[in-house]
């Protein structure tokens, strides 16, 4: 009854961690929803003022547009190619291969001493020692 009773209040909490992630998320995705609209805008009203600003420089309208079509296309494409760039694999590191290997060795001895306890991790060790020398 008691693990009937613990079980339905784990589930409610995990219901309700659950229901405030997802609340957290919509919340954050609204602001960021927000903020690419305001943005929008502001790119609007930059692109309207440089079109005015070159019309007061004696561009034509025609002129004015194709300069502001022509900086915006070699954007698109200058991000265009960013975004295609395939980065080249990453060659192993030889030099440092003896030293990593070490260290995932004591990151595994340290989580195996911290899961066991070092007094029976010692007595495996003197085990498996016993067990290899009798071998030979």
């Amino acid at each position: 009854m008691l693990r009937l009773a613990l079980s339905l209040v784990s589930s409610i909490q995990a219901g309700a961690r659950i229901k405030q992630t997802v609340e957290q998320s919509v919340r954050r995705a609204v602001i960021v929803v927000a903020a690419i609209v305001v943005l929008l805008f502001a790119v609007g009203f930059g692109l309207a003022t440089g079109y005015q600003a070159l019309l007061v420089y004696d561009f034509t309208p025609l002129a004015a547009a194709g300069l502001i079509a022509g900086v915006l296309a070699a954007i698109g494409l200058v991000l265009l190619l960013i975004g295609l760039h395939k980065p080249k694999p990453k060659q192993p590191n030889l030099v440092n291969a003896p030293a990593e290997g070490l260290a995932m060795v004591d990151q595994s001895i340290n989580k195996a001493m911290n899961q066991v306890g070092p007094l029976t991790l010692l007595v495996a060790a003197f085990a498996a020692g016993l067990l290899a020398s009798r071998r030979r």
